[in-house]
């Protein structure tokens, strides 16, 4: 039974980066249908993969290591292609050869696309997305509030389906530094302008969470805790390590557990 390996220590030794252990490869919801492989090279995500290993997108980088071209695969075929260019000062200036105008008084990007649609998005100080706002075609919403880099909410709203809440808690056991957040928050800024559901687990967070709330409709606790770690295999680096979400109902109990991340620094 995984419960036996789930531990709320705040020991943090095991997830500590130096330059000499460079996070490899991050595997999200093993052994599920939403198994996805989020590989890293050079301290950037590169590519994330199915659990068979087939590509479904890849990210390229300028000599700056800003996100220039985010490329969707389906079947092993590139199917999209998303092109980005910079201001001087490191804003985003274009999407696919389309302006977004930046406004430093309110930090908010806006764009228009004749009168299909427009977008408007207010980002945080890591020009990451706090409140999105799609109009027109596609319409839909996301709020994001944060707290001494963390995401602390997320919220999807949108008229076609239920929404989604997540409120992140770091009040509790945390697990330290998030060994995701300088590989991902190139992405992550684009993604808030592109597709800010990449966000929804916090990955561009300083911190790896305590936990989550899926807010007042829902009555369990979703607790992330240390599930293993392979410092005892010869064949791996002490700081891999596994996270894992264990479920809690109103009173308490325990009812499920399953993967959330396995942490690889060594093959």
């Amino acid at each position: 039974m995984a419960f036996g390996l789930f531990s709320c220590s705040n020991d943090n030794s095991n997830q500590t980066n130096t330059s000499l252990d460079l996070l490899q490869k991050v595997v999200f919801y093993r052994d599920s249908p939403n198994q996805r492989n989020w590989n890293i090279s050079n301290g950037l995500l590169s590519n994330i993969t199915l659990a068979n290993g087939t590509i479904i997108e890849e990210f390229i980088y300028d000599n700056q290591n800003r996100l220039v071209s985010d490329i969707h695969y389906t079947g092993g075929l590139v199917s999209e292609t998303t092109t980005i260019t910079y201001n001087a000062d490191n804003t985003i200036e274009s999407i696919n050869g389309l302006p977004y105008e930046y406004n430093a008084t309110t930090s908010t990007y806006t764009y228009t696309y004749s009168s299909n649609f427009t977008i408007s998005c207010q980002v945080n100080s890591d020009f990451l997305a706090e409140n999105f706002v799609r109009t027109g075609s596609d319409a839909g919403e996301y709020h994001m509030t944060y707290s001494n880099g963390n995401m602390t909410s997320f919220a999807k709203i949108n008229s076609s389906s239920a929404n989604t809440i997540k409120n992140f808690h770091f009040d509790d056991v945390s697990y330290g530094v998030n060994p995701l957040y300088n590989a991902v928050l190139a992405v992550a800024r684009v993604k808030s302008l592109t597709d800010p559901n990449f966000l929804i687990d916090g990955v561009a967070s300083n911190s790896v969470a305590a936990g989550f709330d899926n807010g007042p409709t829902d009555p369990n606790y979703y607790h992330y805790g240390l599930a293993s770690d392979t410092s005892t295999n010869p064949t791996h680096n002490r700081k891999d390590f596994s996270i894992g979400v264990e479920v809690l109902d109103s009173s308490n109990n325990a009812i499920a557990f399953y993967a959330f991340a396995d942490y690889i620094y060594q093959f």
